[in-house]
């Protein structure tokens, strides 16, 4: 995925107030119900996350039935449009929505223009994908908050951002109490792909600042992409015989028992002792909703009295 001018990212925040329609900037955050305030329409799940976590209901959203099943949180309420395909959104039914302002993740650069005929385009980059010489201080998470938070100074709404974060602080807490009789041991966190190959999350990944702040090491300490995951044959987590695995992904089960039945992988403790926890689908790059339903899913699930 191409990275982001995040300058530019800056620079569109700070003008998006003074250019947002009379009624769109009076329709502040009053409360935690779910409003429409204008009809700001996203153009990929992590716009869409960003925006109903703020109490704003999207005016469309791209895959709405496999959003629905692939990120879940927060719940597209019914009667939001399904815009079409996130690589390829249908430009002829945006223009008959007419919403007042598009949120994007900066990936539709090719029909920008376009879309911009349309509506005003916010760029919202919830994952920073700069090098770690670049990278700001406190990791994805603090990365995740301030985007959250310029988003919502964007489209009017500043306190709405305090909402989810707030939420995701309850989360964490409520982490941290539940695993406070758990056995600590390092986690490999990974979705597996294939019958050899796995999707694992790495040191700059969304997922090792919800680890840092639970006190829970990371297993994998080998490189990762710029999205903070690399791709792996799962023979490369021999390195750490002490420690779990989450997988993540509701057909893990499935997956990870046909891995356990080959000789080459049947070896690795984890499998072969059952430390093994399985997570529902969370999108690994959605910021401040992905990390609160990460943590308050983890919490759940490796609590020693959970069934």
């Amino acid at each position: 995925m191409p990275g982001i001018d995040h300058a530019l990212v800056r620079r569109q925040l700070l003008r998006t107030a003074a250019l947002l329609p009379i009624g769109l900037m009076a329709g502040r955050a009053r409360s935690a119900e779910r409003k429409t305030i204008g009809g700001v329409c996203a153009l990929d799940w992590t716009s869409a996350q960003a925006l109903l976590s703020l109490g704003i209901v999207p005016r469309g959203i791209p895959e709405r039935d496999r959003y629905r099943r692939a990120v879940v949180e927060p719940a597209v309420p019914d009667g939001v449009p399904d815009i079409g395909a996130r690589a390829e959104p249908n430009l002829e039914l945006l223009d008959r929505l007419a919403p007042a302002r598009f949120v994007s993740d900066g990936m539709l650069s090719a029909v920008q223009g376009r879309l911009e005929r349309i509506a005003p385009v916010t760029l919202y980059p919830s994952f920073d994908t700069r090098s770690d010489e670049d990278r700001q201080p406190g990791g994805q998470l603090a990365f995740a908050i301030a985007s959250l938070r310029g988003l919502a100074a964007g489209l009017g709404v500043p306190e709405a951002a305090e909402q989810p974060v707030a939420r995701l602080d309850r989360a964490l807490a409520a982490a941290r109490d539940r695993l406070s009789g758990w056995e600590p041991r390092p986690l490999y966190v990974l979705s597996v792909l294939d019958g050899r190959r796995v999707l694992i999350h790495g040191r700059n990944s969304l997922y090792q600042d919800v680890l840092d702040r639970l006190g829970i090491a990371n297993a994998w300490t080998g490189p990762s992409g710029p999205y903070g995951h690399a791709t792996v044959t799962m023979d490369r987590l021999a390195g750490r015989p002490d420690a779990g695995l989450v997988n993540i992904g509701s057909e893990g089960w499935r997956a990870l028992e046909a891995l356990a039945a080959l000789p080459l992988f049947a070896g690795l403790p984890f499998l072969r002792e059952g430390r093994v926890t399985i997570l529902p689908p969370i999108l690994f790059y959605g910021g401040v909703p992905t990390a609160e339903r990460f943590a308050r899913l983890l919490g759940e699930r490796l609590a020693p009295h959970h069934d």
